[in-house]
Formats: C-alpha cells, structure tokens, sequence
C-alpha cells in the first residue's frame, strides 16, 4: 500500500507540474496572441485617424484652393475653353460645365457630362457639401447658386458662379466672382456681379443669388 500511495503520490507531482507547463504554454500563446493583434490593431487605428485628419483638412481647405486657383490668370482661362469646348465651341450656358472643371482641377470627382445645376447639386449633396442662404456669410471659394428665371428660391437655379470677394468690405452687395460670362463682361472672366439684386448688364438680366454651397 505504501508503495502505491509513493506511486500515486509521484503522479500527481507530473501531472501538477505537467498542468504548470500547459498553463505556462497558454498563457505565452495568450501573450503572443495579444501582442500580434496591437501590432496590427493599433497600426490601423494610427493610420485611420491620420486618414480622417487629412481628409478634415482637405475639405476645410477646399475653398481656399478653389479661391487660389481662380485667382490665378491661366487656371481662370483653363476651365473658360474646356467648357467651351465641352459645349460645342459655345459659352452660352456652361456656368455648371465652368464650375465642374474648376472642381475637377481642386481634386473633386465631377463628371465632364454633368452640364446642369440640377444634377450637380445632387452630386454635391451626396458628395457632404452644406447650403447656406445667408450670403453674408461667404468666404472666397465658396459656390453660388441664383435663383430660377423667375426668381424663385425655390427653383431650380439659373446659374451658378463662384464667390471671390467682397467689392466693399462691410459692404453686401457687389461681389468679384468667377463664371463663364465672360462676353457680358468685356470678356472678364473674373469680374463683379450684384449678389443681392437683379442686375442689369446690357440687354441681359442677371437673378440674384438664392444660396450657396461650401465643404469644410
């Protein structure tokens, strides 16, 4: 008997110190598990942030390059031919056409067949673009749109243009944009347009704004 209970006795001890050894093992794989995980894990939320950051920085500077690349002589004259040139030769009714290169040329994603202010509000909605009707609030860049023909607000916009500046400061109501009416305006491409009234230029009659749009 006794030597059963030694025998016992010397199984339990391998079998304590086998169950010491797996524990030891599990708790190593454990440690490796969790180690290979914040390799990759953390890398990843590190790199997602960071891709948040840049995208937050791009919008918020997206009305300044448009207003920076406009400013510029040749980028102005740039987006004025191509839409022509997407219009046939005509410069008659390319606002939206002007506009699209414009963006096209600041990094965003518009198609060269979007040529009406319908269809490019709906990209611009979905694309995170924000309305806002107070047009003291403009900032050089930011995107007008007028009213309809008749001048409803609630219309579809007759055109679209983009806002430069302030002819006064303090002052709301001549403003410098960028368009593609260019011809009513002694071939200025960069030129100033009543924002609040209708305006008069020549035989042609131009609708006051109704909103604008911005992405920062």
């Amino acid at each position: 008997m006794e030597g059963l209970s030694s025998n016992n006795s010397i199984c339990k001890d391998k079998n304590h110190k086998n169950y010491k050894r797996r524990k030891r093992k599990v708790r190593k794989v454990k440690y490796r598990l969790i180690f290979l995980t914040l390799l990759v894990v953390v890398p990843l939320i590190i790199f997602s942030r960071n891709l948040m950051n840049y995208n937050k920085n791009y919008n918020y500077h997206l009305g300044e390059k448009i207003y920076k690349s406009m400013s510029d002589e040749q980028n102005r004259k740039k987006a004025y031919v191509s839409a022509i040139y997407l219009n046939g030769g005509y410069s008659e009714n390319t606002c939206v056409l002007f506009l699209s290169e414009v963006l096209r040329m600041n990094g965003e994603k518009i198609d060269v067949k979007v040529c009406n202010t319908n269809r490019l509000l709906d990209i611009m909605k979905a694309d995170g673009w924000k309305i806002e009707r107070d047009y003291k609030k403009l900032k050089p860049g930011d995107i007008c749109f007028t009213t309809d023909e008749s001048l409803n607000k609630k219309g579809i916009p007759s055109h679209t243009y983009i806002f430069m500046g302030w002819q006064k400061e303090g002052s709301y109501d001549y403003a410098y944009i960028c368009d593609n009416q260019a011809k009513d305006y002694q071939g200025k491409i960069y030129h100033l347009r009543n924002i609040a009234k209708v305006d008069k230029i020549g035989k042609s009659s131009k609708e006051p704004f109704s909103f604008f749009m911005y992405k920062r």
